[in-house]
């Protein structure tokens, strides 16, 4: 797979192959604005998609803006969807593995992201259409509390939690504490989140 900088509708292309080969392992999509985005495949179906703190339906339509990216692939040969956690729905699949032909196919590669395809899958967040805010340097946070929240995180989210975090402290302005708080919103449910949130918190004591 290139590492150059592509239009969006090539790297679906190549998403789709991978499902094709009915691969199982995770597609890593990086932007031109240097965001990440990871799809799940297990056995060749698109079961999760996870984009700057956005998941599922949400992440396909920010990442449906995007202009331009390039993509890598891991094969884990075991990607299966953790229990109890909502798979990608078929909509959204289906514009993943095809349905962005007729919105994306045409476009010629561009540096400005272009507006919401009309049959792009829709978010019900009220929010989800809007501009995101600017991004906080990433140094801002401790290099030591990024890693003390991985390896809380990485038990609850799994491979993506390395992309969860830097996103949540980026989004925090460095502030771990803030970055808990949002990642405990990825989680399923409310024992969960408390779970997280305090094992993380101990950790970023334990750091002091």
């Amino acid at each position: 797979m290139s590492n150059e900088f592509r239009p969006l509708v090539q790297v679906l292309r190549e998403l789709k192959t991978l499902a094709h080969k009915r691969v199982s392992g995770f597609a890593y999509i990086v932007t031109e604005d240097n965001h990440s985005c990871i799809v799940r495949l297990h056995q060749g179906q698109v079961q999760e998609v996870v984009y700057r703190m956005l998941r599922n339906e949400e992440a396909v339509q920010r990442l449906s803006m995007v202009a331009a990216a390039r993509v890598r692939f891991e094969n884990s040969g075991v990607a299966a969807l953790p229990a109890g956690r909502a798979p990608l729905s078929e909509g959204s699949v289906e514009w993943l593995l095809g349905g962005f032909e007729h919105d994306l196919g045409g476009q010629q590669y561009q540096y400005a992201p272009p507006s919401m395809p009309a049959s792009a899958p829709r978010a019900n967040g009220a929010g989800a259409g809007a501009a995101p805010a600017p991004a906080a340097s990433a140094g801002a946070a401790n290099p030591r509390a990024r890693q003390a929240l991985e390896q809380v995180a990485l038990s609850y989210l799994g491979p993506i939690a390395g992309l969860l975090c830097q996103e949540a402290l980026d989004a925090s302005g460095g502030d771990p504490h803030k970055a808990i708080a949002q990642l405990a919103g990825q989680l399923y449910s409310q024992q969960e989140a408390q779970r997280f949130s305090e094992q993380a918190r101990t950790a970023l004591a334990a750091l002091r």
